[in-house]
């Protein structure tokens, strides 16, 4: 394959990291070689960026960041938002009111962090430095001015997230991702099950058009570059003209529309298809 590829996009969970959330020496050890001969990678994730930063650092992929499934492009070495679709407050208040109404748990992302009322799965403070832990959601989005990215609506049950999702569809002009599996590390499993997740965003927010963006700010075409996903979330950078790679735990979905298909995550996946493609 020739190395026309002048930029990299990779997801996080499921994709960069082992089901542990730790990244394999693989792909640090590739990453940082690509870094140094002028590839730019950029990590895209669900995550909010601050979040997302430590893992950025780790293997060397700045200054880019695109987080919260697309809601937010930054250069967090300059501190510089590029771009940001925020849902109008007292649209949020409407979301949060139906959440509390169906009996959901929620994660709110604001600005470069995490807000929530409870600890629950993963998301807590020993594992989310980005997490802001508050009385009353309501109360708190009442009174901020940050910048409101995304809800993070979770379940362990399947089904309770695809008839929220259904109602949710009808009643807002919102983007609501479709019903994930949520990998998180196994000491945080309820009966070593992983729990259920769903985004929602702005109309029209993806990290697919977080890439298009990025893209274009840096003068690149999107044929120029490499998409590493796994989830059901990664549908819209798996839709874009770009050389698309899943991974070998990714959904179905992911894996019919892609042009190649790796090894898993838990087998560093990424380094090992980054290796062929750059002949290393």
């Amino acid at each position: 394959m020739d190395n026309k590829y002048k930029i990299v996009f990779i997801d996080i969970d499921g994709t960069l990291v082992n089901d542990e959330k730790v990244i394999p020496k693989e792909n640090i050890e590739t990453i940082k070689r690509l870094k140094n001969e002028g590839i730019e990678v950029v990590l895209a994730s669900g995550r909010p960026y601050h979040s997302i930063e430590k893992y950025s650092n780790i293997v060397g992929a700045r200054p880019y960041i695109i987080g919260s499934n697309g809601g937010v492009v930054v250069n967090f070495e300059d501190n510089k938002i590029l771009y940001n679709a925020n849902i109008d407050k007292s649209l949020a208040l409407e979301v949060l009111k139906f959440i509390k109404e169906n009996n959901l748990f929620t994660a709110i992302t604001m600005s470069g962090n995490l807000v929530l009322e409870k600890e629950m799965y993963s998301l807590t403070k020993e594992n989310r430095d980005e997490l802001i832990e508050v009385d009353s959601l309501e109360e708190y989005l009442k009174n901020t001015n940050e910048s409101i990215i995304k809800f993070s609506i979770m379940s362990d049950q399947k089904k309770n997230l695809e008839d929220a999702r259904e109602k949710m569809m009808n009643k807002f002009n919102l983007t609501i991702t479709n019903v994930d599996t949520f990998v998180i590390p196994k000491k945080y499993r309820t009966d070593g099950k992983n729990p259920f997740i769903m985004d929602i965003m702005q109309e029209y927010v993806s990290k697919g058009e977080a890439i298009k963006k990025l893209c274009n700010y840096l003068n690149l075409k999107t044929s120029e570059t490499i998409i590493f996903g796994d989830g059901m979330n990664d549908i819209e950078m798996f839709e874009l003209d770009a050389y698309k790679v899943a991974m070998g735990n990714a959904a179905n979905r992911i894996k019919e529309m892609a042009d190649h298909i790796t090894k898993t995550n838990n087998e560093a996946g990424v380094a090992y298809k980054l290796n062929e493609i750059f002949d290393y």
